[in-house]
């Protein structure tokens, strides 16, 4: 992989890890248009902590309330259970922890198999299909709304295994997280935000698991490609989040859905042609 190849993949990351267009899919269909023979959920994974940083940018205040709750439930162990009721910090730690153990559980049980879906462009087509239908219906259903600070675990334990099924090459994490966030009654800055905060530890597991296959020699992207597209990533991802948080201002989410139908709809039939 070149560097101006790096750069390319890694601008789409930023720009696709937080507009809800399913990043991990348009890694996956530019890699085949440039032929990049590196394997793609590596490189993935690598540009994925540039929009780390991004996220940490953006939201240090609340990643700044989540480190502060961690020490508070750490040094009070006995009034965890009463904390995560009444303290507002100790609340969304506790929502944060309980959505991301279901993307745990199905990458832990499942990782070959999705590593293996990453190769198919078909697959992805269809997924973006999927992506697309999970936008519209989210976006217009009628229910009542409330803010992130009432969510419950129940709210985040479906919105986490909305996270899970997102694992899968063409289905847009965020947009589907912030698609049950909509289902469950946040309101839509309220799922946009918790949806960015679940990019970091779905980020940081992501990096785990890919640990192994750097150790083992399995990536051969030079540094400068890496440095060059995490940077890439770090930049475009920081536009991105506030691009999204203007339009879900807006009510403009919708627009995504026919977006993903097109691109899906393409991608199924260059791929059957």
């Amino acid at each position: 992989m070149s560097i101006i190849e790096a750069i390319f993949l890694g601008i789409i990351q930023g720009l696709t890890e937080f507009l809800p267009v399913s990043s991990s899919g348009h890694l996956v269909l530019f890699s085949h248009l440039l032929e990049v023979k590196e394997p793609s959920i590596v490189f993935e994974v690598l540009v994925h902590v540039g929009t780390l940083i991004a996220v940490v940018v953006v939201f240090w205040k609340e990643i700044a309330i989540l480190i502060t709750s961690f020490f508070k439930l750490l040094s009070k162990p006995s009034e965890a259970p009463r904390l995560c009721r009444t303290d507002p910090g100790c609340r969304l730690l506790s929502a944060v922890i309980c959505a991301t153990l279901p993307v745990v559980v199905f990458a832990l049980l499942f990782k070959d198999k999705i590593e293996a879906l990453y190769m198919s462009p078909l697959f992805v087509g269809f997924m973006l299909i999927i992506t697309g239908t999970i936008l519209f219906v989210t976006d217009r259903l009628r229910v009542k709304r409330k803010d992130l600070e009432y969510i419950t675990m129940l709210d985040a334990l479906i919105i986490g295994v909305g996270q899970a099924v997102a694992v899968l090459p063409g289905i847009s994490r965020s947009g589907t997280t912030i698609g049950v966030g909509l289902a469950r009654g946040l309101t839509r800055e309220s799922a946009a935000r918790f949806s960015f905060l679940l990019t970091i530890p779905a980020i940081l597991g992501a990096l785990v698991f890919s640990i192994g296959d750097l150790v083992n020699g399995a990536v051969t992207i030079s540094i400068g490609a890496i440095i060059a597209g995490l940077l890439a990533s770090a930049i475009t991802g920081y536009l991105a989040i506030h691009l999204l948080l203007e339009l879900v201002k807006r009510g403009k989410l919708i627009w995504f859905s026919y977006y993903t139908w097109a691109v899906g709809i393409l991608v199924v039939l260059l791929s059957i042609l």
